[in-house]
């Protein structure tokens, strides 16, 4: 089975993109996808079915899904933290980031529905940038950002994104074969 090809942004064109939109909702959304890492529905909720196929049996696995919307009183701004409920029902605990304050997280609970939110991101995306892309592509892009630029070890990027297991980060994180030689090289 082929690797997927995971699409990111980097830090210069998420600049970009908040430059770009006008209105503070969709800034404070993309600010926590790109500069939190949080899922779409870990802002703006999600209520519905996840069906799963089991790894093991074949079987599908079908459950009810309720994640509430992201509200202000899950972020700590002093001691950088948001409280997540995110994929799974699981717990998880998020960093602030340097575009969040007091003044935008005013806007939670954001109350826009989830394809409005693609279709803007992806239209924006394609009029500032020049690419298709959605919205988690901002997920991708924090991950990346923090593995290849910031340099976090993986177990910290998987634990602040909520991945289960540390495999799963590696579609998320581009690795850059440039680093990789280099690193490679200076052990030597």
């Amino acid at each position: 089975m082929a690797q997927k090809l995971v699409r990111y942004i980097d830090i210069e064109e998420f600049k970009k993109l908040l430059a770009a939109e006008k209105d503070r909702r969709y800034k404070l959304m993309y600010v926590l996808g790109f500069g939190s890492g949080l899922r779409i529905s870990e802002i703006l909720g999600y209520k519905g079915k996840s069906i799963k196929k089991d790894k093991k049996t074949g079987k599908i696995i079908e459950k009810e899904v309720d994640i509430p919307r992201l509200t202000k009183k899950q972020i700590d701004l002093e001691a950088h933290r948001i409280k997540i409920l995110g994929k799974g029902a699981k717990e998880r605990m998020a960093a602030t980031n340097k575009w969040l304050n007091k003044s935008n997280i005013e806007l939670l609970p954001i109350d826009i529905p989830r394809r409005t939110v693609q279709g803007r991101f992806t239209r924006l995306c394609k009029k500032t940038l020049g690419r298709k892309l959605n919205f988690h592509t901002l997920r991708h892009g924090w991950a990346n950002y923090l593995i290849n630029v910031k340099k976090l070890p993986a177990p910290q990027v998987q634990m602040l994104g909520g991945w289960s297991r540390l495999d799963t980060l590696g579609i998320y994180a581009k690795a850059n074969p440039a680093d990789a030689i280099d690193a490679a090289y200076e052990v030597f």
